[in-house]
């Protein structure tokens, strides 16, 4: 294989970590071309134009090339390979494992996102209606995986006559290493205050008040809910199923009868006033009212104060950062390993974060910085532990990486080779060139 062989394959192997939701978003439209059949199922034009645009956006792109755009479309088209051959096989998966996935990549969300609303905002839907559209993708893909583990069980390895073999061949196309920050971090969560707090519970009892007082629910929520997506709808949320909101705001839901109005209920994202409109069979429909926690500027001041004060206790030897991370961050991943938080390639860094770095000699501290969402943060002050500046890549120093790649290349190889042994078995059809 020659180095653009070796180009492209690095391309798929991007491609195959920005799909998290597959075609689940993307919308038919009237007239929507077929690119392609395979087997039962067919490859639509805006199947196709939606993963170029998650892959533009995903990796900061103003437009694809052709070249790029055919190795988008192969990638489709051989996901549509392995999923009819795991029909055709009679693969089969459980509810079970479908829901098992389907939390694990709503929890991902949140997490990535940093809340329920952000994620509803992001994809103009709400939670429940999510999980609705992911779910059949989620079942096509986990029966293409579990067939892809049945392939391959005995997993793919390389020896070190092969990583070197590799190396040698593909050295002047592997991307040199750019420079590289090895870090700890001390972490403290932006907490909402009291004060915070009082302010919403009260606008959020007045609002309560003026419902009781016989004002129409629909038009105090389009004038004062701080859910923005249905406060243009009177707060309506659609029909949902235990499962679909968080915890407490479920709980008062289902306590309801129809027609009822709840009184405030507290959840991470502010006091609720909750109305249950109808319910038919185990399925809800209701509006809301949130009164959103708002964001005084005193409470990142004191967060941000008490770092800088615990930044000059370490400089000061009164304190060592591993004990300052161990007893003051909120990062219960790294707090007992002394805040340490692994090797991070410049480009990878927030550009915040670089700017206070780039600063910076080993052992010295940064400024605080904030982390996180606009919903959801924090603020933490960074260590550097060492700086590994820009080089090409060695045998000698970078040999780890470099085995990687060659697993990923001899992965991809055995992939290829997988599948074009199923376009022998499956009817394809493709209708571009």
């Amino acid at each position: 294989m020659n180095k653009k062989v070796f180009k492209k394959i690095i391309v798929l192997i991007i491609l195959a970590y920005i799909t998290l939701f597959g075609n689940s978003f993307a919308q038919q439209f009237e007239g929507d071309r077929i690119l392609a059949i395979v087997g039962n199922d067919i490859i639509l034009e805006s199947d196709f134009q939606y993963q170029v645009q998650l892959y533009a956006q995903q990796n900061k792109l103003t437009q694809i090339s052709p070249l790029l755009a055919q190795q988008i479309f192969q990638q489709l088209l051989t996901d549509k390979i392995i999923l009819a051959k795991a029909i055709q096989d009679s693969i089969e998966v459980t509810e079970e494992e479908i829901n098992r996935e389907l939390d694990y990549r709503i929890n991902s969300l949140i997490e990535q996102f940093g809340t329920v609303q952000m994620v509803e905002e992001l994809y103009g839907m709400s939670l429940g209606k999510i999980k609705i559209t992911l779910r059949e993708d989620l079942a096509k893909k986990l029966m293409s995986d579990k067939l892809k583990r049945r392939k391959f069980a005995g997993g793919i390895k390389v020896s070190d006559k092969e990583v070197r073999k590799f190396f040698e061949t593909y050295r002047d196309s592997l991307p040199p290493v750019s420079d590289e920050y090895e870090l700890a971090h001390i972490f403290l969560v932006r907490k909402i205050t009291d004060a915070e707090k009082k302010y919403a519970r009260d606008k959020a009892l007045e609002i309560l008040d003026s419902i009781k007082n016989g004002y129409d629910f629909s038009e105090l929520a389009k004038r004062n809910s701080d859910d923005e997506q249905s406060a243009v709808n009177g707060g309506d949320l659609g029909y949902a199923k235990k499962g679909s909101f968080v915890k407490p705001f479920e709980e008062a839901l289902f306590s309801l009868d129809v027609g009822e109005v709840s009184d405030i209920v507290k959840t991470e994202f502010g006091y609720h006033i909750i109305k249950l409109n109808e319910k038919i069979g185990g399925k809800l429909k209701c509006q809301h009212i949130l009164v959103a926690f708002p964001r005084f500027e005193s409470s990142d001041l004191e967060t941000i104060s008490f770092l800088k004060d615990l930044k000059s206790k370490i400089e000061n030897d009164e304190i060592t950062f591993k004990e300052a991370a161990k007893q003051y961050s909120q990062d219960s991943l790294t707090n007992n390993e002394g805040g340490y938080i692994g090797i991070f390639p410049i480009d990878r860094l927030d550009s915040t974060v670089i700017e206070e770095i780039e600063a910076l000699d080993i052992d010295e501290i940064s400024n605080p910085v904030r982390l996180g969402s606009d919903l959801n943060y924090g603020y933490e002050i960074l260590k550097v532990l060492d700086i590994k500046p820009a080089h090409e890549l060695t045998l000698e120093g970078d040999y780890d990486r470099i085995k990687q790649y060659a697993l990923m290349f001899k992965e991809n190889e055995e992939m290829e080779n997988w599948i074009n042994e199923l376009r022998k078995t499956i009817y394809i059809d493709v209708k571009i060139q």
